[in-house]
């Protein structure tokens, strides 16, 4: 199978032959949980983000929970979050069992304010939020800077964002992790739910793929508790057209 980001102009008319082909290719692969259409996608996605490692997994939502998960946010923790986003940057802190703390977003931009941040940041304070809202990336120079003298991870909600640039590099990698979502309505979109995490971490990567397979690394051996979160293999072949 092979790649081609849909362009503005094109439409599901245009893709049918090469849609339909990647339905027919999973299902007679006989593989319908992750698999090679999972693994395809996620090596190709990665590459577009300009990132190391993409993890597939079943919602934008669930990206953003797992990713605070990942890095061991728990209850006492406080994450910083804008004002103003959808709410599953919200959620996804208190799914966590961490309180999301508001920071004003800049006016111009609808994007988090970073000198708000720095006014938000107790000794509770274990992460921040940026969202890229309506695929404008927020300001993360400054951002990653707060964070580095803070000591604290900076998780990209790009669920808005897919293609963005900041500064000449594509969303994906500046901060420790970007959580995207594939909802229909995305700027890259699947027949259904669907979310990835871009990260150049590796460790943070393998952990990720732990917990979204019921913390197993290998069937029936448990090595955590994790959750069922995978990108279905039909919705990555169809991302990956």
């Amino acid at each position: 199978m092979t790649v081609a980001f849909l362009d503005p102009g094109q439409t599901y008319n245009d893709l049918r032959d090469e849609l339909d082909a990647a339905y027919h290719h999973v299902m007679a692969s006989g593989v319908y949980i992750l698999g090679g259409a999972v693994a395809s996608f996620e090596d190709k996605y990665a590459k577009y983000c300009q990132a190391d490692h993409c993890v597939g997994v079943a919602s934008g939502l669930d990206a953003l929970m797992l990713t605070l998960r990942a890095i061991d946010i728990c209850p006492g923790d406080e994450v910083i979050v804008p004002s103003h986003t959808f709410i599953a940057t919200w959620l996804a802190v208190s799914q966590a069992g961490a309180t999301p703390i508001a920071a004003e977003v800049n006016a111009a931009t609808f994007n988090i304010c970073p000198e708000r941040i720095e006014a938000a940041i107790t000794p509770k304070t274990r992460a921040i939020i940026p969202v890229h809202l309506y695929g404008q990336p927020a300001d993360l120079d400054p951002i990653i800077a707060i964070a580095k003298r803070y000591n604290l991870y900076v998780i990209e909600d790009a669920a808005q964002a897919h293609g963005a640039q900041y500064k000449g590099k594509r969303i994906g990698s500046h901060g420790d992790a970007a959580t995207w979502s594939f909802y229909p309505g995305k700027n890259l979109g699947a027949y259904g739910d669907g979310g990835a995490i871009t990260t150049n971490s590796k460790k943070l990567a393998e952990r990720l793929r732990v917990l979204r397979n019921y913390g197993s690394r290998e069937k029936y051996i448990h090595d955590e508790q994790g959750f069922n979160s995978r990108l279905d293999p039909l919705q990555a072949a169809f991302l990956e057209v």
